[in-house]
């Protein structure tokens, strides 16, 4: 849901696919929330209803365990907010951050990185499934993963401005359109009125191809717009939820979207930012008012002269 990325099924079959970790938290806090509201969600001191959450610890309290928590001297530096306030909270996932288990051998924590596979791993896949593999430890497989997110943001953000000042100058573009349109109607209309009911019939007609003109253009325009702010949009969210993982995502769960946030980061970074001159226009240019040959040519003068481009 969040890369789009197609992947086919191994011989697992679903279990193959990848943990989403951003989703599987949601749904945590969400028990959590629930749990509170019924109270069932119990303090770790004493057996009743928790009420507070340590962000630091992830652990829940009573009102006065909560308060013991906040006082004590090892402690006393924790923050520690309402369960209700959790989902509120920017830190929100670190507060139910958990150990990470291996998939396939449920209790051996995930410590080790295959460097082939792209995939965190316990001790025995290491040795059995992995046995062959370049492997490091999570810890330093993280550290490049963030060294390599940190590298990418600056090269991003220049990326950004680039594409900002392409969209300033659509715009612009599009107001000397609009200008033009407007002037050229302007034209139309000073020359329409010297010509009487004769060319009546033909303003009409002149003035749709005006509009059918400006509308082209804009279309082109804004089309460029739309698809440029659309990039922007795509970028500034995953340049926002790659920093936001780096903050408060555990170090697997960052392995686990590295590869999607770099590719995309790295594709729009060196993504060639199309020229706004690309985009002709000339703008309309108006013959020299001739009343007396115009009456004598009107039906066949508006498409040689008139309209000329």
């Amino acid at each position: 849901p969040i890369c789009k990325e197609k992947y086919s099924l191994g011989t697992d079959g679903i279990s193959s696919l990848k943990v989403n970790y951003y989703v599987t938290k949601m749904v945590q806090i969400f028990n959590m929330l629930e749990s509170e509201q019924t109270e069932r969600l119990k303090c770790m001191g004493c057996n009743r209803a928790a009420h507070f959450r340590c962000m630091k610890c992830s652990e829940n309290y009573c009102a006065s365990h909560a308060e013991f928590h906040q006082k004590s001297r090892a402690t006393h530096d924790h923050n520690i907010i309402a369960v209700k306030d959790v989902a509120n909270n920017i830190r929100s996932l670190s507060a139910v951050r958990e150990q990470e288990y291996c998939a396939v051998h449920t209790t051996r924590s995930l410590e080790l990185y295959c460097l082939e596979c792209d995939k965190a791993l316990c001790s025995l896949c290491c040795i059995t499934q992995h046995r062959t593999h370049s492997t490091c430890s999570v810890a330093n497989a993280a550290q490049r993963a963030k060294r390599e997110l940190f590298e990418l943001g600056p090269k991003a953000g220049e990326k950004m401005s680039v594409e900002k000042q392409k969209v300033i100058a659509l715009k612009k573009m599009a107001n000397e359109v609009q200008k033009d349109h407007e002037q050229a109607k302007r034209n139309l209309k000073e020359f329409s009125n010297r010509m009487v009911q004769n060319i009546k019939t033909r303003e009409d007609e002149l003035l749709a191809q005006l509009s059918a003109r400006k509308a082209s253009l804009n279309k082109t325009i804004n089309g460029k717009i739309e698809q440029t702010e659309d990039k922007l949009k795509m970028v500034k969210q995953t340049k926002a939820f790659a920093e936001k993982i780096q903050k408060n995502w555990s170090e697997v769960e960052i392995l686990n979207v590295r590869k999607q946030i770099v590719d995309r980061l790295q594709e729009f970074s060196d993504s060639r930012t199309e020229s706004v001159d690309n985009i002709y226009i000339s703008p309309i240019r108006f013959a020299p008012s001739g009343e007396d040959a115009l009456i004598q040519g009107i039906w066949s003068f508006r498409n040689r002269y008139l309209l000329k481009v």
